[in-house]
């Protein structure tokens, strides 16, 4: 049986780009047919982003008061709902805070705080400071938030809320340019693989450039910046100077 394959702009399917998952020849891609739907997708959702953008703008000039009594309910049960409770984990899950297997955005600088390991928490810290990770960190922190039960809808408001912090990254462009990203770690996009969060060994494998956090910190930072870390998880500092050591001598995982 032949399969079809698509002729579109390589800018259009940059995240299919990206994952090495279309033939990029002469500045078009060559998108097989069981990934259209990412195409349709990522197209449909930045033009609903932006328009619901207007809509939010326009609400007070066009909409009715008596209208609105009516409509911000329904508005807020939406976006309170909880979703995602299916993409990870089972309702009967004994994983989260709560008990249900679930974590929510809400919960998560405390989780990072107390609980994350120095690499999540690094990522963590770096996505809230520099408000943008490069693909491979972005890939290590969806996979590590996947792990701990945060459900695909909580995990593209999170990355969807702290990247448009940063000047250049509106709604719509965060639609197109890392979404896909997000749904593809948590196996809803291209071969749709159930990924499970990066083993210490492939953290360690990494070999993060200036201005990336992924990989393992205790292999990446220099001794004054892990010592200092370390710290500020409250380790005693006799014990900071023995991880520190074996750190230098390369027992990244004792």
């Amino acid at each position: 049986k032949r399969s079809k394959y698509y002729k579109v702009k390589f800018e259009n399917v940059y995240q299919l780009v990206k994952m090495r998952d279309v033939l990029v020849k002469k500045g078009f891609a060559y998108v097989h047919e069981s990934a259209v739907d990412a195409i349709v997708m990522t197209e449909f959702r930045a033009k609903l982003s932006k328009n619901l953008g207007l809509a939010a703008k326009r609400w007070n000039a066009f909409v009715e008061s008596d209208e609105r009594t009516r409509l911000v309910p329904v508005i807020n049960s939406l976006r309170t709902k909880e979703l995602g409770r299916s993409d990870y984990g089972s309702d009967n899950a004994n994983g989260g805070p709560s008990g249900t297997g679930i974590v929510l955005n809400k919960e998560l600088q405390r989780l990072a705080e107390e609980s994350f390991p120095l690499c999540a928490k690094n990522l963590f810290k770096a996505v809230k400071h520099e408000h943008h990770l490069r693909h491979e960190g972005r890939r290590q922190l969806q996979l590590y938030l996947k792990g701990i039960g945060l459900p695909l809808e909580e995990a593209l408001v999170f990355f969807k809320t702290e990247f448009t912090k940063k000047p250049g990254c509106n709604n719509e462009k965060f639609e197109k340019d890392y979404a896909y990203g997000v749904r593809h770690s948590y196996g809803k996009e291209g071969k749709r693989v159930d990924y499970t969060p990066h083993s210490c060994m492939k953290c360690i494998a990494a070999n993060p450039s200036k201005g990336e956090y992924h990989g393992c910190p205790f292999k990446t930072f220099s001794e004054e910046a892990l010592g200092a870390a370390l710290s500020q998880m409250k380790i005693e500092p006799s014990k900071v100077t023995d991880i520190v050591k074996k750190a230098k001598n390369k027992h990244y995982q004792l």
